[in-house]
């Protein structure tokens, strides 16, 4: 991964105990997941479609667990392995409940691409009555992040695993640890683009995230309903290919790859000593 510049912190930032994260060098991509990356687009018949997302609940892989491209219709699709040894479910989701309530735990977890967060349902993530795992479905995060296209903030939207489409009675078969399902869009541009699911899975002393992003999928102007004239010329391949930029798919790779490494290397030491 291309070395990233990245800002001093605050004085006040530097007094919290978590700020040495920030300063870490960047954790190590897997090299198969940076070749996998790096040697091109995909055949788009390897990508999986958003309505067989259940497919992730099968044994085994799939032909690609790390590649981009984009798919007929314009939109465009991303999937990321990510292994992370003693890692736990339960760490993950306490991640999800925490980070978004300071900016400086959100830098720590990529720094330069990270810059800052808001929550709309900040009450929710700090009630400790709430199991950690659902105390961050149905909120909506605002990060601040450059995936390497330009920094946007966005709006990132928690879903439960059922709402989202999974048949949540294989998750014990599978192996599920935790599934964390989401509806992105930008606060910017006041659209919604993608959905985002990372279905984690217990793996040896550990666990393995599979992240898949669907980006144009389903865009949507705010400002409009659904069947407004104006998504449904939103949703065709012509405008998805003016408004995705062509590096789009292979620069969330990239991002996704080392946000997560990064989080794997970090989560076991924060969950001991923050959760």
């Amino acid at each position: 991964m291309a070395e990233m510049r990245i800002p001093d912190l605050s004085d006040d930032e530097k007094s919290r105990p978590y700020a040495r994260y920030y300063y870490r060098e960047p954790a190590r991509v897997a090299d198969d997941v940076l070749s996998a990356i790096e040697s091109g687009p995909i055949d788009p018949a390897d990508a999986l479609p958003f309505e067989r997302k259940n497919g992730l609940l099968d044994p085994g892989y799939h032909a690609k667990e790390t590649g981009y491209c984009f798919l007929p219709d314009g939109s465009c699709y991303v999937a990321v392995l990510t292994r992370m040894p003693g890692v736990t479910g339960e760490m993950l989701d306490w991640w999800f409940s925490w980070h978004a309530l300071e900016n400086l735990r959100y830098k720590i977890w990529y720094p330069g691409s990270h810059t800052g967060i808001g929550v709309k349902e900040r009450a929710r993530l700090e009630d400790a009555s709430i199991p950690f795992r659902e105390r961050y479905w149905n909120t909506t995060h605002y990060p601040a992040e450059d995936i390497g296209i330009g920094t946007d903030v966005l709006s990132i939207t928690f879903v439960p695993p059922m709402e989202f489409g999974f048949d949540t009675a294989r998750f014990k078969e599978a192996r599920v640890a935790t599934a964390i399902c989401t509806r992105v869009g930008s606060v910017t541009k006041r659209a919604e683009h993608t959905d985002m699911c990372h279905l984690v899975r217990e793996a040896g002393a550990g666990v393995e995230m599979r992240s898949r992003f669907l980006i144009g999928r389903k865009m949507k102007v705010k400002m409009f309903s659904e069947q407004s004239p104006v998504n449904r010329i939103v949703n065709t391949k012509f405008m998805r290919k003016i408004f995705i930029p062509p590096e789009t798919p292979q620069e969330m790779a990239r991002h996704c790859a080392q946000e997560y490494s990064n989080l794997a290397e970090i989560l076991p030491e924060l969950f001991n000593d923050y959760s």
